[in-house]
């Protein structure tokens, strides 16, 4: 009997701090709110979020689904329903005429983190855009504003443009890796736009070579004109071939290396530039590419020096330490992946560049 009393007193010893427990974690429930676990954190969790979601879209018009299905990204089969109106939604979501009416999300661009809407009057047709006498690796889909949603009003349009200066475009590339993608791709397909040898040459060729983004600068000609922000200290690009893809990475591209200076150049504008062979005096003998300013975008900045980027003149370096700038150049027939020591990381990108705007290089169907 002795042994029945002590052990119901230790069971009570136990189950006072369990009861105190249950009554603590009971009173901070009513404090601080639902746990996760509970069903009821779960729906109210749920009802929170569909209100914020609710009122995003109320505010900022992300979201629109198109009612007329797109048949065709070829821009000489256009028909009038595949005319499409995105104006001023961040995340419109368009219908693909296919046997399961799949749908797919544009985008016109991200700025840290937040999608930016597409402008007003953003009207017109998706297509697939081959440059004219370009790689065929260097196609891209495009969206072409046009003044009405006729198919003959194409011609009259006018390719929907970035903030950055630049062709709102998705690369073949992307469009071929991303699974996000692939109904856009399978549409490509089936619209002939697309090969079955030019299918396998993107897989050949992505095997070696990172895959650019949407807003990756893609260059195949030396007179392609691209946007730059000089403020920048990697300048990253890639150059098509025929049958290749190489990436560029030039460090410090505007700045000149200066021991005991601060790192970081005093140019904050945009730009818009192109590569071309240079014909300074200092360069005979050697076959270097320099770059061009062709327009400035956006605020210039408070610089003033005479080394800023200037309309229709050469790119120059700046120098921390006071000194003369540098022209920015590049030296076609560097040797050596060292970027550290010779600019830029892939040294036979620039010479495949160059073959592509001799005409050495021809696209193939």
């Amino acid at each position: 009997m002795m042994r029945f009393a002590n052990l119901l007193r230790a069971t009570n010893n136990i189950e006072r701090p369990m009861l105190q427990c249950l009554q603590t974690g009971f009173q901070q429930r009513l404090v601080t709110g639902l746990h996760s676990y509970s069903p009821y954190a779960i729906l109210a969790r749920a009802k929170e979020e569909q209100s914020k979601i609710g009122s995003t879209q109320a505010r900022g018009r992300p979201k629109a689904v198109w009612r007329n299905p797109v048949s065709t990204f070829n821009q000489h089969k256009l028909l009038r329903s595949d005319h499409i109106d995105v104006s001023n939604f961040a995340r419109p979501i368009v219908k693909l005429n296919d046997s399961e009416q799949h749908t797919w999300q544009m985008s016109y661009r991200e700025l840290r983190g937040e999608r930016v809407q597409f402008p007003s009057n953003s009207r017109g047709f998706l297509y697939f855009h081959q440059p004219q006498g370009a790689p065929l690796l260097a196609g891209e889909l495009r969206f072409r504003l046009t003044p009405s949603d006729l198919p003959k009003s194409f011609s009259q349009g006018e390719d929907c443009m970035t903030p950055e200066g630049d062709v709102w475009k998705i690369p073949l590339f992307v469009l071929h890796s991303f699974p996000y993608h692939r109904h856009i791709y399978q549409r490509l397909r089936k619209d002939g736009l697309v090969s079955d040898a030019l299918h396998l040459k993107l897989a050949d060729v992505l095997k070696t070579c990172l895959c650019p983004r949407n807003t990756s600068v893609i260059l195949h000609s030396l007179d392609q004109v691209f946007p730059v922000n000089f403020a920048v200290r990697s300048l990253r690009f890639f150059i098509v071939g025929d049958s290749s893809c190489r990436m560029v990475d030039v460090r410090f591209p505007f700045e000149m290396q200066v021991v005991r200076h601060e790192k970081g150049t005093p140019f904050t504008s945009k730009g818009l530039v192109r590569f071309e062979l240079s014909r300074l005096p200092e360069h005979e003998g050697s076959r270097m590419l320099v770059m061009r300013v062709v327009k400035l975008l956006g605020d210039l900045g408070s610089y003033l020096g005479e080394d800023r980027p200037v309309e229709r003149a050469l790119v120059l370096r700046h120098n921390p330490a006071g000194g003369e700038p540098k022209v920015f150049c590049l030296n076609i027939d560097r040797d050596t992946p060292d970027h550290r020591t010779k600019g830029f990381s892939h040294p036979d990108a620039f010479p495949l560049l160059l073959r592509s705007s001799l005409g050495d290089e021809s696209s193939r169907p």
